[in-house]
C-alpha cells in the first residue's frame, strides 16, 4: 500500500499528484551560444573517455553467433550469448585478449555441483545464464566476486530440481546453490511442472529470483542470502529487482507477461517497495496511478513512468514522474525552482542511471533532464540539446556523469551517437557503436550482424578504453611463427573407394587407385609405405587391411578377417591396425583364430605381408584382443565369460621375445611406451554405462604400479598417449595434462574433453564443449603445447564454427565447412597454430598424415557407413 500521506494526496480534490509532473519544475542551465554551457551547482566537467580505434576482439573470438548480455569487472569480461542453434555460453575472459578463463555452456555440468548443470530450458537460450536486465548477474567486491545461473537436476523435461547457483567468478566453482522448483509429481501435483524461474538482481546482501507459473501468472520473487543461499523471505505478486539503499524496488505483473525483452511497459503494472532484508513492503502505487512502470533508480530516487485519468478527459495521460523511493513521494512536489526560471516539460523518455546517484532522461524538446540525487537537489534540465530541437535524444547508459545518447536515423541523416556532460557538452569523440558496459580499461559495444532480428542477440566488440587519456591501441593476436609445409597442389596419386571410379574429374583419371574398400576407415604413413583400412568392397561384413607403395600407389599386399596365416590360423580383426617400427622394420600387429579356440597376435612385415612371428595369448573358453603394442612391449586383454574365473585380465608381453611379462585381473591396457603400460579400471554397467574409476600405470617390464588417477579425479579416462613425456586425461569435471613418468599434473581445464589428436608433445588438440561425444554447439578446439618445460591450454572457442579438429606436428588442421545464402563462401582447409592463428587456408584436402616427404591428404565428406569414412584420398609430394 502507498503511505497514507500519499494516498491522501492522490485522492484529494483538487488532486495534487495529478498536477506533479504535468508541469516539471527544472533548472535551466545558462550561458548559451556556442560555448560551454555551465553545469549545475558549479560541478566540474568530467573527463572524456577514448576508445581505441581497433577493437580488441568481438563475440566470434568466444564463438557466439550473438551477445545477451556483458559486464566488465576489473581486467575480465563476463558475457552471456548464444552460439549456433541457440546454445547458451557464459564465459568470463580476459578483457584485452578474450582469451577464456573459464565458461560455461548451457547443458554443461556445474563444476562441484553434485550433478546440477546450467539450465538448458527450451531452445537452450542464454537468458538463463543472465538476468532479467539483460546483462549476467554478477555481485562481490575485488576479486572475490560470484556469477549467478540457473541449474536444474534431472533430463530434460523430467527435471527433478531447478534452482539458483552462484558460481566463483574466480574458476566457476558452485559456492553455493538453492532449488526454487522441484517440477515432479507429488503434492503439489503437475502445476509444479509449469513453473519457471527468472534471475533478477543481486547484491552483496541478497539475491534475488523469481519462481512462475505458467504465463508468468502470480509471479513470486525470492531473496536468498547472498554468502550462503539461504532463503531470507518471499514476495507474492511481483518481480522485485532495483535495489536503492535498504529497499528493493519492483513490479506487479499487469494485464500480460513481462516479455523475454525484459523492461517494456505494460498496462495495470504497479510499481512497489520492499524492505531488502526481511520483504516488508514499504509503499507501493495501487492507488496513486492507473498504472506505474520503473524506468531508473539510482540513490534514493527513481523515475517512474505512469498513467492517469486526468478530469475532464476520456484518455490516459502518460508522463514520468521522480519519486523519492524512501516513501514513494514526489521528490519535486512543492520545491521552488533553484537558480532561476524554471522550463516547463511534461514529457521525459528513455530514463537510464549510474545506479548510484544520477538519473538522466530525454526531454520532448530535444534536450536532456538529468537528476542528481541527494538532499536539495532538482531536475535540471539542459539549455541546449545533444543533437537538435527536433531531434529526440536516447538516453543508452549513464557512466560516472557521462551520459552516452542516440539519435536515430531520419530525415535524410545517419543514427547519431554522442558523450556528453549534464549541460548536454560533448566530451570526447562520438562512441564506435551503441555502448553495453564500460570501464576504466574497456568499453564493450553492440553491433549489428548479417541476418540478426530484433528478437535475436546482436554481436558485440570490445575497445580498450581511458579516462583522461588515449588508450593503447591493441596489438592483436600476432602472426604466427610457423610455416605451411610445402605441399605440391597436384597428387601422385589417389585412393578411391569401389565404385567411385567412375566419378573422379578427368585430370585424376590418370593416377586414381581403386582401394578395394566400401570407404577409408584408417590411414597412416609407416615410411616409405601408406596403409590404408575399411570394410571390404567384396564382403562388406569384413576388415580389409592395404599397404601399398607411397610414392606410387602401388599395393605391396593387402589382407583381409579370415585369411590363412599358415599352421592353422586365420586373421580375427583388423579394426585396430597397430603400425609399430621395431629394429628399423616397419611391422603390422594383427590378431588372429586358430585350432582349438587358440587366439593370438602375429607380426606381419609391410615389406611383403610375410609372418614374421605368431604369439598366442588365449585358448579355451574367452577371447583376446590386442589393445595397445610399441617395439618393445604389447597388451592384451583377455576376456572370460565366467565371472568366477575374475573376469577381464590384462596380460603383457616383451614384443623382441614374446615372453610374458606379467598379467593383472580387474584392468584393462590403454596404452604402452616409455617403459609403462596404462591401464583402466572399470566398474560394473549401470544404465548402459560404466563408470571409469581409475587410470593406472605399471611398469612395463615389472607389473609394479608407479601411480595412479582415481584418487585425484573423478572418471578418469585416457585421451591422448603417443608415448611422449605427457598425456591427456578426462575426467567428470574437465582434463589434465599430466607427466607421463610420474602422473604429475602440468595443465588443468575444466573444460570437457574428448577426441584428442597428435603426434607428439609439441601440440595436441582435443574437441571440448558440454556435450563432446554428441557433437552439440559449444563444442570448440582445445590445444595442448608443452615446449620449454611448461604446458598451456588453450580453450579457443573461436574454433566453434570450424570442424574436423586434428594436429600433425605442431600445426592444427581444421575445416571452415562452407556456407550458403548471400555471400557463400567454399569449405576451406586449414592449418593454424596452437594459439588458433592462421597459417595457411589454400590446402587442396584435410592432412590426415605428413611424413618421410609424402602428405596424404583427404576430402571432407564423410561416408555414413559402419561408423564412418571418407570415399577417396590423395597422397601428395612435400617439398623442404
Amino acid at each position: 500500500m502507498l503511505p497514507k500521506s500519499n494516498r491522501s494526496r492522490a485522492l484529494a480534490a483538487g488532486g495534487f499528484l495529478a498536477a506533479l509532473v504535468l508541469v516539471f519544475g527544472v533548472v535551466q542551465a545558462r550561458g548559451g551560444g556556442t560555448g560551454i554551457a555551465p553545469l549545475p551547482d558549479g560541478e566540474k566537467q568530467p573527463k572524456a573517455v577514448s576508445f581505441s580505434d581497433k577493437a580488441m576482439w568481438d563475440e566470434r573470438k568466444l564463438g557466439m553467433s550473438g551477445v545477451a548480455g556483458v559486464e566488465l569487472r576489473g581486467d575480465v569480461a563476463i558475457v552471456a550469448g548464444d552460439v549456433d542453434l541457440g546454445e547458451g555460453r557464459l564465459a568470463v575472459v580476459d578483457v584485452r585478449t578474450g582469451a577464456p578463463r573459464w565458461t560455461l555452456g548451457a547443458g554443461a555440468s556445474l563444476r562441484g555441483g553434485g550433478g546440477a548443470v546450467a539450465h538448458h530450458g527450451h531452445g537452450h537460450r542464454a537468458e538463463h545464464l543472465r538476468s532479467v536486465t539483460g546483462n549476467p548477474a554478477v555481485y562481490g567486491e575485488g576479486d572475490d566476486w560470484s556469477v549467478l545461473v540457473q541449474y536444474t537436476v534431472g533430463a530434460r523435461g523430467r527435471e527433478t530440481e531447478m534452482g539458483v547457483a552462484a558460481l566463483s567468478g574466480k574458476d566457476g566453482t558452485v559456492r553455493w546453490k538453492h532449488a526454487l522448483v522441484r517440477p515432479r509429481a507429488g503434492d503439489r501435483g503437475d502445476d509444479e511442472r509449469e513453473k519457471k524461474m527468472r534471475l533478477l538482481a543481486a547484491d552483496a546482501r541478497v539475491v534475488l529470483a523469481s519462481v512462475e507459473a505458467k504465463e508468468s501468472i502470480d509471479p513470486k520473487t525470492v531473496a536468498l542470502d547472498a554468502a550462503t543461499g539461504r532463503k531470507l523471505w518471499e514476495h507474492e505478486g511481483g518481480w522485485a529487482y532495483r535495489f536503492a539503499g535498504d529497499l528493493v524496488l519492483g513490479e506487479t505483473r499487469g494485464e500480460r507477461p513481462q516479455p523475454a525483452r525484459w523492461g517494456q511497459e505494460r498496462k495495470g503494472t504497479d510499481v512497489f517497495a520492499l524492505d531488502v532484508r526481511t520483504g516488508e513492503k514499504r509503499w507501493d502505487l495501487s492507488e496513486a496511478f492507473e498504472s506505474s512502470h520503473l524506468e531508473a533508480v539510482a540513490g534514493g530516487t527513481a523515475a517512474v513512468r505512469v498513467r492517469e485519468w486526468k478530469p475532464g478527459r476520456t484518455y490516459v495521460d502518460r508522463r514520468t514522474v521522480l519519486l523519492d523511493t524512501a516513501t514513494g513521494r514526489d521528490t519535486a512536489a512543492g520545491k521552488p525552482a533553484k537558480g532561476g526560471e524554471a522550463v516547463k516539460t511534461d514529457r521525459l523518455y528513455d530514463c537510464a542511471d549510474d545506479g548510484r546517484a544520477l538519473i538522466a532522461c530525454g526531454g520532448s524538446d530535444g534536450r536532456l533532464v538529468t537528476f542528481r540525487s541527494g538532499a536539495g537537489a532538482e531536475p535540471f534540465a539542459t539549455e541546449k540539446p545533444p543533437f537538435d530541437e527536433e531531434t529526440l535524444p536516447h538516453v543508452r547508459m549513464v557512466w560516472q556523469d557521462r551520459i552516452f545518447v542516440y539519435a536515430s536515423a531520419g530525415g535524410g541523416r545517419p543514427a547519431r551517437r554522442a558523450v556528453v556532460d549534464r549541460a548536454a557538452n560533448r566530451i570526447g569523440a562520438a562512441p564506435p557503436g551503441e555502448v553495453a558496459a564500460l570501464s576504466e580499461q574497456a568499453a564493450a559495444f553492440r553491433v549489428p550482424r548479417e541476418g540478426a532480428t530484433s528478437s535475436t542477440p546482436t554481436g558485440l566488440v570490445v575497445h580498450a578504453a581511458a579516462v583522461g587519456a588515449e588508450p593503447s591501441e591493441p596489438s592483436g593476436p600476432g602472426k604466427p611463427t610457423l610455416k605451411p609445409p610445402r605441399i605440391d597442389a597436384a597428387p601422385l596419386w589417389t585412393g578411391h573407394s569401389a565404385g567411385t571410379l567412375a566419378s573422379v574429374p578427368a585430370p585424376e583419371s590418370k593416377p586414381a587407385k581403386d582401394t578395394g574398400l566400401v570407404s577409408v576407415q584408417g590411414i597412416s604413413l609407416a615410411g616409405d609405405a601408406i596403409v590404408y583400412g575399411g570394410r571390404d568392397a567384396e564382403d562388406d561384413d569384413l576388415d580389409k587391411q592395404v599397404v601399398a607403395d607411397a610414392a606410387t600407389g602401388k599395393v605391396r599386399w593387402s589382407i583381409r578377417e579370415g585369411a590363412s596365416l599358415s599352421g592353422g590360423a586365420e586373421v580375427n580383426f583388423l579394426d585396430m591396425p597397430h603400425i609399430v617400427d621395431v629394429g628399423g622394420e616397419w611391422l603390422s600387429f594383427v590378431e588372429y583364430s586358430g585350432p582349438g579356440d587358440q587366439e593370438g597376435v602375429a607380426a606381419l612385415s609391410l615389406k611383403d605381408g610375410s609372418v614374421r612371428w605368431k604369439k598366442r595369448t588365449n585358448g579355451g573358453n574367452g577371447y583376446a584382443i590386442l589393445k595397445a603394442a610399441d617395439d618393445k612391449t604389447f597388451a592384451v586383454r583377455v576376456s572370460k565369460p565366467d565371472a568366477s574365473e575374475g573376469g577381464d585380465e590384462m596380460v603383457v608381453y616383451a614384443t623382441g621375445t614374446r615372453k610374458e611379462l606379467w598379467r593383472k585381473r580387474g584392468v584393462e591396457p590403454e596404452s604402452v611406451g616409455a617403459g609403462l603400460v596404462l591401464a583402466a579400471e572399470r566398474g560394473p554397467v549401470e544404465d548402459g554405462r560404466r563408470e571409469r574409476r581409475d587410470l593406472i600405470a605399471y611398469g612395463a617390464s615389472d607389473g609394479e604400479r608407479r601411480w595412479r588417477l582415481g584418487d585425484r579425479y573423478r572418471e578418469p579416462e585416457l585421451l591422448h598417449d603417443e608415448g611422449g613425456r605427457t598425456i591427456v586425461v578426462g575426467a567428470a569435471d574437465g582434463g589434465a595434462v599430466l607427466d607421463r613418468a610420474t602422473g604429475r599434473e602440468l595443465a588443468r581445464t575444466y573444460t570437457p574433453l574428448a577426441r584428442c589428436d597428435g603426434d607428439g608433445d609439441a601440440l595436441i588438440v582435443c574437441q571440448g564443449g558440454p556435450d563432446t561425444q554428441g557433437g552439440d554447439p559449444g563444442m570448440r578446439a582445445v590445444t595442448i603445447q608443452t615446449r620449454d618445460g611448461s604446458t598451456k591450454i588453450n580453450d579457443l572457442l573461436e574454433t566453434g564454427f570450424l570442424t574436423r579438429y586434428g594436429a600433425i606436428g605442431d600445426l592444427f588442421v581444421a575445416l571452415r565447412p562452407a556456407t550458403t545464402g548471400a555471400g557463400a563462401k567454399p569449405e576451406r582447409f586449414l592449418l593454424l597454430d596452437g594459439e588458433g592463428r592462421l597459417v595457411s587456408d589454400d590446402l587442396p584436402g584435410r592432412p590426415r598424415a605428413i611424413g618421410g616427404g609424402f602428405a596424404v591428404l583427404t576430402p571432407s565428406k564423410i561416408v555414413h557407413r559402419f561408423g564412418g569414412g571418407v570415399a577417396s584420398f590423395s597422397v601428395h609430394r612435400v617439398r623442404g
